[in-house]
């Protein structure tokens, strides 16, 4: 699929005059960039052997993947850079996850943020933001409140206007890579009298201040799932930022926001999908010349030999759907409520699935996979976590339903 996409990209520029090399060369640049990632992913897997009982950041990773050039694939090609496709992130995160989850969702948020506002930031922002990540800048996106949750475009951190731009105060969780962070992407809820929510959201794009500048780790993370992510809880106290960092214009970010949903869920999705094959790449490989006191080969077994072909079929039904959709379902049209509940098609069954392909690939592996430091265990922690971020199952089956029955999902009450 991957292929039959850089052909036809070749094909577009050969219509649009341009040089046919150019996709030849991007083409070349392409197989290069996942070569590297696969190096990547398995130099990763071997450090996670080590580190991830000890939930130790994937600070070392972050750095290779700068090195490598991945962080800076979402350059835009006027800038000098690669500007990847939405599905050639979701490729190279479903590369990454098969050797560390963690790692892999930690870039996710950094590919949601470089890629999502290539086309929509002032120009000098765009000039600051993408002139950093093509000189290795790595960014996060710390958008999870106190008092809001996963309800990014509600927030309850306030930004409040002074003479020379905006002081920010609040508390921020699932601040995801914060100790890798160059800069941010800082969300927060405008003092303004005339815009209510959720038109008062607004972001800025930051340096990352030094410790005690308005930024400082109020609790750090130590998680059941993905424990190497750094996903710290920030307490953000009189933070300044300045009136030329402001993203959007005043009273659209929320809008900006929806239009680019996309990103996040498919980029999410990603990670929980490049899990699942890695477990039935395991599950695969553990059964084959295995034997046990009640067989020679386990693979001779019609229960494993079930289990294998449910794994494959899932894993080819994700795949197809989330290429389709990545692919294809990239920008809005007129509705934008029925768009976001497009995008959530994919991430709620993928994440949901992908459980299902790693819990099954677990029974496959058998006793062994309870064993502490085991690939299978890691796995199948970090698979849990995909349900639960933003859209939850709820919130996803929501916009999935009402878009469906012709509700608009955001009408208020919600609930009558």
């Amino acid at each position: 699929m991957a292929t039959a996409v850089h052909e036809e990209a070749v094909q577009e520029e050969a219509v649009q005059g341009k040089e046919p090399d150019q996709g030849r060369e991007r083409a070349a640049r392409w197989t290069e960039l996942q070569d590297t990632a696969r190096d990547l992913a398995r130099r990763f897997e071997a450090r996670s052997q080590e580190a991830y009982d000890a939930g130790e950041f994937v600070a070392q990773n972050i750095r290779d993947l700068v090195d490598s050039g991945i962080t800076a694939v979402n350059v835009p090609r006027d800038m000098g850079g690669f500007e990847a496709t939405l599905e050639e992130n979701t490729r190279l995160l479903r590369i990454i996850a098969g050797g560390c989850g963690s790692t892999a969702f930690t870039l996710a948020i950094h590919a949601v943020l470089t890629g999502s506002m290539r086309s929509d930031l002032s120009v000098a922002v765009r000039e600051r933001m993408f002139g950093a990540v093509r000189d290795g800048a790595f960014i996060v996106g710390p958008f999870t409140d106190e008092g809001s949750g996963g309800n990014w475009v509600r927030p309850s951190t306030t930004a409040r206007r002074v003479p020379d731009g905006f002081v920010l105060d609040g508390l921020k969780h699932f601040a995801t890579g914060y100790d890798a962070a160059t800069h941010l992407v800082v969300t927060a809820g405008l003092d303004d009298d005339h815009l209510e929510p959720p038109f008062n959201l607004a972001a800025f794009f930051v340096e990352k201040p030094e410790a005690g500048a308005g930024i400082e780790v109020a609790s750090r993370w130590s998680g059941f799932a993905l424990p190497m992510t750094g996903s710290h809880s920030l307490k953000l106290d009189s933070l300044r930022v300045e009136a030329d960092d402001s993203v959007f214009p005043d009273g659209l970010t929320p809008l900006f926001v929806m239009a680019r949903q996309q990103w996040g869920h498919y980029c999410f999705a990603a990670v929980f999908l490049g899990l699942a094959e890695r477990a039935y790449e395991l599950a695969v490989e553990r059964t084959r010349g295995r034997s046990t006191t009640a067989v020679a080969d386990l693979a001779r077994l019609p229960g494993i030999q079930f289990a294998v072909a449910r794994m494959r079929s899932s894993l080819a039904t994700m795949d197809a759907l989330l290429t389709e959709y990545a692919t294809r379902h990239v920008d809005p049209g007129e509705d934008l409520p029925a768009f976001v509940a497009d995008t959530c098609v994919p991430k709620y069954y993928i994440t949901n699935e992908a459980e299902h392909v790693v819990a099954t690939a677990f029974e496959v592996i058998g006793g062994s996979g309870i064993r502490e430091g085991s690939r299978i265990g890691q796995i199948w922690r970090d698979v849990k976590a995909g349900p639960l971020l933003p859209f939850t199952n709820d919130m996803a089956r929501e916009f999935i339903g009402k878009a469906t029955l012709g509700i608009s999902p955001v009408e208020t009450p919600r609930w009558v």
